[in-house]
């Protein structure tokens, strides 16, 4: 997967002055693949990947039997430091834009290993009722993205951090620095966890559970001009920029003065 990050002319141009905070994040019970975190079962696979401006928790779910299973969104939860969000509600599609205050992601929906743009956000106004309960296929994928991470503010960053020292490996005499602070378990400012209830039923009122549980392990304050990396190349719409700092198990959050 490729370590490029679209940047559209105008966007750099209104944020110029803007700081960058890279999250790294680690996992409790998932195991790292690719650089991915990934949850594996006789039964399921689930890969996630957060990265995106504030943060997104997006999946994939593949089963691996050969019968169907269902997802009840109904009896599932994304839980934000001990807060519960639910992934399915009674209500219309456009209602739900709002009815989180900031958790609820209206962008489009992020795979596993695509790349992203920070410029692509998009609402929709068409009323619909979001499905409560998922049928997978034998042998197949589903994706899904719905919550920001860091939906409301960042962590502030003492001035007194040291700061650490980047290197540009293509230009060793060119460096840039950044300020770090680290987290373990118990003192991380951030956890999540995705509760998922699964069934072999559409109907069914038995499920086996999957309680995924992730938390930051440190933050980096950076300017943008070291976040974005080398330029690459650029066309008529938007610029190519390296991203040293990008990972699917981290996120980042822009600091607009």
């Amino acid at each position: 997967m490729t370590n490029i990050l679209v940047l559209f002319s105008s966007v750099l141009l209104t944020l110029s002055c803007s700081k960058i905070q890279v999250y790294s994040t680690s996992a409790t019970n998932s195991k790292l693949m690719d650089n991915f975190w990934v949850f594996e079962t006789d039964t399921v696979k689930i890969t996630y990947e957060f990265w995106a401006n504030k943060g997104v928790m997006s999946f994939s779910v593949y089963n691996k039997i050969d019968k169907p299973i269902y997802i009840d969104w109904k009896n599932s939860s994304f839980i934000h430091n001990s807060n519960k969000m639910n992934y399915w509600v009674d209500e219309e599609f456009s209602t739900l834009q709002s009815y989180y205050g900031g958790y609820y992601y209206k962008g489009p929906l992020l795979k596993p290993g695509y790349t992203v743009g920070t410029a692509v956000q998009t609402s929709s106004s068409k009323m619909v009722k979001p499905e409560r309960v998922t049928f997978i296929p034998p042998k197949s994928y589903y994706y899904r993205t719905q919550f920001y991470l860091l939906p409301n503010d960042f962590f502030s960053i003492n001035s007194k951090v040291a700061p650490t020292k980047y290197a540009d490996g293509e230009k060793p005499k060119k460096s840039n620095s950044y300020r770090e602070v680290n987290y373990n378990h118990q003192t991380s400012p951030l956890k999540f966890r995705n509760y998922l209830a699964f069934s072999f039923s559409e109907t069914g009122q038995t499920f086996f559970f999957v309680d995924n549980e992730f938390y930051v392990t440190s933050i980096k304050q950076m300017k943008k001009n070291l976040f974005r990396g080398r330029f690459i190349d650029e066309d008529d719409y938007k610029s190519y920029y390296t991203l040293p700092f990008r990972k699917p198990i981290s996120f980042y959050y822009e600091i607009i003065p």
